[in-house]
C-alpha cells in the first residue's frame, strides 16, 4: 500500500512542481496574465499535500523493517505531517 502511495504522491508532486515552475516563468515574463497567477496561489496547498504525501511514504518505506507493517512508525510520520500541513493551510488562507 505505501509503496503504490509512494509512486503515485511522486508522479503528481512532479507534475504540480513542475507547472509551478512553469507558471512562475509565464507570470515573470508576461505570458497569459491572468492564468499563471491564478493557477500559483490555487494549486500551492494541493502542491503541498502531494510533497508531504511523498515525504511521509518515503520516510516510512525507509525507516521501517522490511516485510513487516509498523502500524505505530506510521502514526509517528502522520501526525506531525497533519499538524504541519493544517499549520501551513491556516497561515496561507489567514493572508
Amino acid at each position: 500500500m505505501s509503496s503504490e502511495l509512494n509512486r503515485i504522491s511522486s508522479l503528481s508532486f512532479y507534475v504540480l512542481g513542475t507547472s509551478f515552475f512553469l507558471g512562475y516563468l509565464f507570470l515573470r515574463n508576461g505570458v497569459a496574465t491572468p492564468w499563471p497567477q491564478w493557477w500559483l496561489s490555487v494549486m500551492d496547498l494541493p502542491l503541498l499535500l502531494a510533497g508531504m504525501t511523498y515525504g511521509g511514504t518515503s520516510l516510512y518505506m525507509s525507516v521501517k523493517m522490511p516485510k513487516e507493517p509498523a502500524p505505530v512508525l506510521a502514526w509517528c510520520i502522520i501526525i506531525p505531517l497533519v499538524v504541519l500541513f493544517v499549520l501551513l493551510a491556516v497561515m496561507n488562507y489567514s493572508t
